[in-house]
């Protein structure tokens, strides 16, 4: 994707700016950017004057085939925007209102051991430490050597007298932020933020639930993308910042950015959302080295789905971090799986605090402040829900 052509103008209303956009551009014009202005007398609000600064371009996108539409897709955007439309409406809720949906539980049953087996373990059965961490209450899908730890942990634990629930409790404190006066400014860890993470996992939802939670707080919110190999992708997030009527910005290239960050108060919230990347496309993971040169986020967060495979999460990890730092880690779709090791395995092994854990499409309620009770108490009610040890 690259920026062909690009040109900038005033308009009075958004619906004008379209009009001048495609009349100067054609069809393929596409809107850029709109920020409001206000001139005039600051003293005299009756003669202040509003207008919108509009950037527009045409972008072509080379030996890429177009996405196809995804009617699934097409009805959760749908039913996202209803709920931000209705927000908006009426600022005095003190909550988005719920989306009617029909969940799918799939139970897991798991048959008990028969009595009278023989000591020792026959062959092919796990190894006496897995065994020992079926005896525990923890997560099943969890690497050997963090079944290993955790169970020593709690195993002394027990031994002075310690239940099982405080432990984990003490034990997952350690894996995310204390939530404060602000707990979202705490959990974003800065006003210059990026995000990253595979495709799919869930982003551009993630960073919509994160401004509609800024707005709600009356906090100055801007949304950047870098993503332009979907043309898709451009469109979603411009429709959540134009229902949120907050600033948002198309970055063509790194070198661009200083200036479009300087178009911004430094106590304005900006969010970088970033392309989706496969750990192997070393062609989009440079794209998001040279954004990052140029962004200096405070705050690096990496997003990855409770539904991945413990390997090919790692590997995102990991290619992730040779290119960029990552200070945090946000993971998605929590709903979607009934394995809760991630929230174990994955603060332990690379030694990142979570920010933010998803729980469905819904804008901005489907989203958690990453905190140690929250932790917890998933884990507990997950245990107690199957009626086994996970």
């Amino acid at each position: 994707m690259q920026l062909v052509k690009e040109i900038e103008f005033q308009a009075t209303t958004e619906q004008e700016a379209y009009q001048r956009a495609r009349e100067r551009l054609g069809p393929d014009g596409v809107i850029l950017s709109i920020q409001t202005v206000f001139t005039g007398f600051p003293f005299l609000p009756f003669l202040k004057k509003k207008k919108l600064v509009v950037r527009a371009g045409i972008l072509e996108e080379e030996n890429r085939p177009r996405p196809t539409t995804d009617p699934d897709l097409e009805r959760k955007q749908l039913e996202v925007l209803k709920v931000l439309l209705e927000h908006k409406t009426d600022r005095k809720k003190a909550a988005f209102p719920e989306i009617l949906a029909e969940k799918i539980c799939d139970r897991v049953e798991i048959s008990p051991s028969p009595t009278g087996s023989p000591s020792g373990p026959p062959a092919g059965s796990p190894r006496p430490d897995s065994q020992e961490r079926l005896r525990l209450p923890l997560p099943e899908d969890l690497p050997d050597a963090c079944a290993r730890s955790l169970s020593e942990e709690a195993e002394r634990a027990l031994q002075e007298g310690l239940p099982f629930d405080a432990w984990l409790r003490r034990k997952v404190e350690g894996f995310c932020e204390k939530p404060g006066e602000d707990p979202l400014s705490v959990h974003l860890g800065g006003n210059r933020v990026m995000i990253l993470g595979p495709t799919g996992v869930g982003k551009t939802t993630t960073i919509a639930k994160i401004a509609a939670l800024a707005v709600q707080q009356g906090k100055k919110i801007a949304l950047f993308t870098s993503d332009n190999y979907r043309v898709s992708a451009v469109d979603q997030i411009r429709t959540f910042a134009r229902v949120l009527n907050i600033p948002f910005e198309v970055v063509n290239g790194g070198a661009e950015i200083p200036s479009l960050v300087e178009r911004y108060p430094k106590e304005t919230l900006i969010v970088m959302d970033t392309v989706g990347f496969g750990f192997r496309e070393t062609d989009r993971l440079e794209r998001i080295r040279e954004i990052h040169a140029y962004f200096c986020p405070e705050v690096t967060h990496v997003a990855v789905s409770a539904t991945g495979k413990p390997r090919d999460i790692k590997a995102s990890i990991e290619s992730t971090r040779s290119v960029v730092p990552i200070h945090k880690v946000i993971l998605t779709k929590i709903d979607e799986t009934c394995s809760y090791g991630s929230l174990l395995w994955i603060p332990m092994t690379f030694g990142l605090p979570f920010s933010f854990f998803t729980t469905g499409q819904n804008v901005p309620r489907d989203i958690q402040f990453a905190t140690a009770s929250w932790m917890a108490q998933t884990l507990l009610d997950a245990r107690r829900a199957l009626d086994v040890p996970w």
